[in-house]
């Protein structure tokens, strides 16, 4: 990754590393996720304070770069699958109007599951 790669580069690069993605349409169906968070929870687990998809064009090397978490959290990027961070997000705007999210608000992580951490 540079920092010119877009998140659907990243995405398309990360299926196809894991095999995945044998056909070209399937990168469509993964969104890059920019998590911010802490870990903590039960078993050292990761607790999500925000989940935000990255736009298909947008860099996330540059995202990362101009913008730091708050102090105590940090940022890690996740792949999952669209519909799922759609509906997350639906949910988001309908209960919270704009707030930010409690940690519960975003799905857990299944063990076999569909987020995938992608370290850049």
């Amino acid at each position: 990754a540079t920092p010119r790669s877009t998140a659907r580069q990243l995405v398309r690069e990360a299926l196809e590393r894991y095999g995945l993605a044998p056909e070209e349409g399937t990168s469509g169906e993964y969104v890059l996720c920019d998590v911010v968070g802490r870990p903590g929870g039960p078993g050292g687990a990761w607790q999500v304070e925000h989940l935000r998809p990255v736009g298909d064009a947008e860099r996330p090397l540059v995202l990362q770069d101009v913008w730091k978490p708050k102090t105590g959290c940090s940022r890690r990027f996740e792949i999952r699958r669209r519909q799922e961070v759609e509906r997350v997000c639906e949910g988001e705007d309908a209960e919270t109007a704009g707030e930010s999210p409690p940690s519960s608000a975003v799905p857990p992580v299944p063990a076999a599951g569909w987020v995938t951490p992608l370290c850049v």
